[in-house]
């Protein structure tokens, strides 16, 4: 085989390469989805890049953007047999930088408790008007106000079988939340300043170090959900610092928080305690890189035995967790 003709059939293969997986230029999916039983495609697609999705999530955007985004594809639909119907469904397809930054996008809207239908293996929930899902790189929203959960239910089962990827690559620091209590679907992978203020007041201060980093970096990152202690709901929170961030500056910060927002403030036995106007217990422990807080436990005994296998979670190497 002459010289030119490897020439010409290296740069096929390198071409082929580059238009699969998430390297894809113009993946079919973001194109718009036809062909779905009892729904027929309306209108063009609407495509977003960086710049103009602020023109599309009137002051949400920015969250978005911290988690990874690359597009985003906006197709609608209306029933195929339904003339004159004012029923209509928006599906928006987003597009992010990896599997990881799509579960993200994805856990931060989980409330817990959410219902799923059996047919979707992926991560999912379906509820009244709106549904989700997480598959590879891909964060699937469906808006359906006019729908009940088996319509919107059923939409979504289609629309899942045609987003690329292989399931739900969910982060490892989620095994570090103890499973004993958890809210099921509760957690949240937080990444970003504005995802770590809006998970709580207490991670809200730049000594967390939850922006973006130099030198490539991994910037902070937490772990969190909901735990049942009944009458009352609490949240917990493994966060993950960064390489760089100082363990001292965080305690001193965490420290300066506490006392910010809880009475009866104190450190014993490595552990930063407080409580609220409602008696409930916040504690705060780190070891290394790690670092755990306990928001709004009824119960010390059961928020500090939490506290002490979060850690205990995180000192063991673990792969991708399930439910």
């Amino acid at each position: 085989m002459n010289i030119i003709r490897r020439l010409a059939i290296a740069i096929l293969l390198l071409g082929a390469a580059a238009c699969s997986g998430s390297n894809e230029v113009n993946p079919p999916v973001l194109r718009g989805i036809d062909g779905l039983e009892g729904w027929k495609r309306t209108g063009e697609v609407e495509r977003y890049n960086k710049e103009a999705l602020y023109g599309y999530i009137d002051g949400g955007a920015e969250i978005v953007l911290q988690y990874g985004f690359r597009e985003l594809a906006v197709s609608r639909y209306v029933p195929a047999a339904g003339a004159g119907s004012s029923e209509e469904i928006v599906l928006e397809i987003y597009r992010m930088a990896s599997a990881e930054a799509a579960f993200g996008l994805y856990s931060i809207r989980l409330e817990g408790g959410e219902k799923g239908r059996p047919e979707i293996k992926v991560d999912h929930w379906v509820g009244q008007g709106q549904a989700s899902l997480v598959k590879g790189d891909y964060y699937v929203n469906v808006l359906a106000p006019g729908s009940d959960e088996a319509g919107i239910g059923g939409f979504l089962a289609q629309v899942e079988r045609r987003v690329p990827g292989k399931g739900t690559a969910r982060p490892k620091g989620l095994s570090w939340l103890p499973r004993e209590g958890m809210v099921p679907s509760s957690w949240h992978f937080v990444k970003g300043p504005l995802a770590a203020q809006n998970e709580s007041p207490l991670l809200d201060g730049e000594f967390w170090g939850f922006a973006a980093v130099e030198d490539g970096k991994k910037s902070t990152r937490a772990y969190s959900a909901k735990y049942s202690v009944l009458p009352a709901v609490s949240k917990f929170v493994v966060v993950e610092l960064a390489e760089g961030v100082a363990g001292g500056t965080v305690d001193a910060g965490v420290q300066a928080l506490f006392g910010e927002y809880l009475k009866g403030v104190r450190l014993d036995g490595g552990i930063i305690r407080g409580q609220n106007e409602a008696g409930r217990w916040f504690l705060y422990k780190r070891s290394g890189a790690i670092a755990v807080l306990v928001l709004g436990d009824p119960d010390e005994t059961s928020a500090l035995a939490r506290l002490n296998a979060a850690l205990g979670l995180a000192a063991w190497p673990f792969d991708s967790p399930s439910e």
